[in-house]
């Protein structure tokens, strides 16, 4: 086997390793959600009615959006410094505000998800082989 193929190989395999990785990690987001989003969720003691809970979800996941894409910002236009430290932090926030919509709107991680898929299926079929 050639150096070529090795590295090629090594990359496949890093890739599966990371895809099951992501895998087992959508596996603990319900644990995720009780153990520490519905724990920490109203510390505050602000949240009164069905209607505050949502609108704090929401304008939480836009706003840790956003700072996601100014970390982006700030990597391509200021400075080419290393933040993926940063960018873990606040994808974790997202991933929080997500969780609680999930739960605000009863649905399970697996529902929107095969949704999602649903969707991509449709509009893309090329890519699925026009199965779901």
């Amino acid at each position: 086997m050639s150096l070529r193929d090795m590295d090629w190989l090594n990359r496949q395999v890093y890739r599966i390793d990371r895809d099951h990785a992501v895998l087992r990690a959508l596996d603990n987001m319900p644990e995720h959600l009780n153990g520490v989003v519905n724990k920490t969720w109203n510390s505050a003691g602000r949240l009164h009615t069905p209607e505050d809970h949502m609108l704090n979800a929401v304008l939480g996941l836009v706003g840790e959006a956003g700072e996601v894409a100014d970390i982006h910002k700030k990597v391509l236009y200021h400075t080419k410094k290393d933040r993926r430290e940063e960018l873990k932090l606040e994808l974790g926030d997202v991933a929080y505000y997500w969780l609680k919509l999930l739960y605000l709107n009863g649905f399970t991680i697996q529902e929107v998800l095969a949704a999602n898929r649903e969707k991509l299926t449709a509009r893309y079929p090329e890519f699925f082989g026009g199965q779901l």
